[in-house]
């Protein structure tokens, strides 16, 4: 069963009704097959190598050393400007986000 938007009010509906259950509107085959597959596919690219995700990991902790170290010599300094914290903390969140990313992106890919 796949789900599929509704061509009238775009409500996610199954393939094999007859009637949208949101509108009431009439589904056809031709709707059916021409509709929105709400319903994400596996992606068909090969997974990362060992050694892309190393780099990638690399990258993405020196980002978030980079940052953190950044940011202590900041709140050291007196009269740093805003700009520069800004983008201490953006380095920092980049990195945490990237770092996350990967992670997630690991255990989805081993199975």
């Amino acid at each position: 069963m796949a789900l599929i938007a509704c061509s009238e009010c775009g409500r996610a509906v199954s393939d094999k009704a007859a009637a949208c259950i949101g509108c009431g509107a009439p589904l056809t085959t031709s709707s059916s097959s021409s509709g929105l597959n709400l319903v994400p596919e596996r992606p068909t690219s090969p997974p990362p190598t060992r050694e892309q995700i190393k780099r990638r990991t690399l990258l993405a902790l020196s980002m978030l050393v980079l940052g953190v170290i950044w940011a202590s010599f900041l709140d050291h300094r007196a009269g740093s400007g805003r700009l520069a914290a800004f983008l201490a903390a953006l380095l920092i969140i980049g990195g945490l986000c990237w770092c996350l990313v990967l992670l997630v992106h690991a255990v989805s890919s081993r199975r």
